[in-house]
């Protein structure tokens, strides 16, 4: 089985660039390249693994309509429109497998798209490479995929799957644009890790070094701004168990956005695994992470393995320093895996006799039962990143003036309804975003008449 790796920017295509797309010349004889060898093998199906259409938080999203459109009406060009036949027959056995294997998935049709009030339209993660093949190959169905935002493992697992079903004689495609912050004064805003992180793509797809992809950091990803990483983390699973070689054709940022060519060819079989690998140096990590965490982390880790293991609390351990027991303090206990959050629950005041007893409660309750997210389950455990917060007592203030994102938290009050934020928080930069969003989880409108407090947190993580 033949692989590729595409970008999709609608500005490549020359009935939308106007001229506009020269600049992207490197990026047009990559596309142009992959059309060629897709035609000269001729596949019948051609499997597209999109980050954009109906992505869920949990969940693949499948065609599995016999008919699939779409067209370029977002981008001001309806007329540039598409017609493609589905394999609703390898797309409704894919949905099975995953449902087998655990793997969320949504079987996307009239029917459910009404249901969750979403389009069966094709995305231009999908249309802008099938533009370029539909140049020197029409004789083709295809299954179109839309990522989910699900654990490395089972993105990883999902494309072996799909590898699996799709066979040998057909062609897996992965859409997927790089860092869209290269560079100052674009829309995305410029970060020089975005640099950082395309090299490291690129040199990885060069020198077959999966590993790599699966390993970056949720900082490196947050920082670089890009589309492509949950793409390849499931396209690294449809290489399992097979030695490979790779092509990149080109690679490129002329619009402050990454665009990358490339091809990987399945050879021979192979004993070896990416997977266990990964997962043996997250093992790793993970031991080394939690051996130096100090005892705040150490005792709300403990308390959410155990009861996820056991369903029960933790007694008090014997060796905790007197801090815990001499103090009584509001407490928020936070929970990210792979970066994004997956419970955060919290007391803006103590209610319990001292603050052991504190985070062991907030702990339980961020992992069972925030109502935003499903019960942490056991084979997640290895992947939490766990922070505590003390909080202070709040002090009344007059105005924002007195506010300050990294400093201070903040509660805003009208009548029953009060919402809080922590302070110094990843993606809130200004005084009037967290302010806002503080006003959101009250329930309180920006015009409304309502009073502000601060307060200061020593935060554990």
């Amino acid at each position: 089985m033949n692989l590729y790796i595409t970008p999709h920017p609608p500005i490549i295509l020359d009935k939308i660039g106007n001229g506009d797309e020269k600049k992207a010349g490197i990026t047009i004889e990559g596309m142009q390249s992959i059309a060629t060898d897709i035609a000269k093998n001729k596949p019948k199906t051609i499997a597209i693994i999109t980050p954009h259409g109906n992505v869920f938080g949990d969940a693949l999203c499948i065609h599995v309509e016999d008919n699939l459109t779409g067209s370029f009406a977002k981008f001001g060009h309806p007329k540039l429109s598409y017609n493609f036949k589905n394999n609703t027959e390898k797309a409704r056995e894919i949905c099975v497998a995953l449902a087998q294997n655990n793997i969320n998935n949504l079987s996307l049709n009239k029917e459910t798209a009404s249901q969750y009030d979403i389009s069966t339209d094709l995305d231009h993660g999908v249309l802008v490479p099938l533009d370029f093949i539909m140049k020197q190959y029409v004789d083709f169905n295809m299954i179109h995929i839309s990522i989910g935002f699900l654990s490395k493992t089972e993105l990883y697992k999902a494309g072996q799957i799909i590898s699996n079903i799709l066979g040998e004689d057909n062609v897996l495609i992965v859409s997927g644009d790089l860092s869209h912050r290269l560079k100052k004064g674009s829309s995305n805003g410029y970060d020089k890790m975005g640099e950082v992180y395309d090299e490291h793509i690129v040199d990885a797809i060069k020198n077959t070094d999966y590993i790599k992809i699966l390993s970056i950091d949720e900082e490196m990803l947050h920082r670089a701004g890009q589309c492509a990483q949950k793409p390849l983390e499931l396209f690294i699973g449809a290489l399992e168990g097979y030695k490979t070689q790779s092509t990149v054709y080109s690679y490129e940022g002329p619009f402050g956005v990454g665009y990358m060519t490339a091809k990987i060819s399945r050879g021979e079989k192979t004993k070896d695994s990416v997977l266990a690998t990964y997962l043996e140096s997250k093992e790793q990590h993970f031991n080394n992470t939690t051996k130096d965490e100090d005892a705040y982390i150490t005792l709300a880790r403990n308390t959410i393995q155990q009861y996820i293991a056991d369903g029960i609390k933790n007694d008090l351990p014997e060796d905790l320093l007197d801090e815990f027991y001499n103090n009584q303090n509001g407490v928020f206990v936070s929970i990210k895996k792979e970066g994004r959050l997956r419970g955060c629950i919290g007391t803006i005041e103590p209610t319990k006799k001292h603050i052991a007893q504190e985070i062991i409660d907030n702990a339980i309750s961020a992992a069972v039962s925030d109502p935003r997210f499903p019960p942490i389950e056991a084979h997640e455990l290895q992947d939490l990143q766990i922070s505590v917060d003390i909080l202070f007592p709040s002090e009344d203030i007059k105005s924002k003036a007195d506010l300050d994102v990294k400093e201070y938290g903040v509660i805003v009050s009208r009548g029953y309804k009060r919402g809080l934020l922590l302070p110094n928080l990843e993606g809130v930069d200004t005084i009037d975003d967290q302010v806002s969003i503080a006003l959101q989880k009250a329930g309180i409108k920006e015009n409304e008449d309502y009073s502000m407090q601060r307060f200061k947190v020593v935060r554990h993580k």
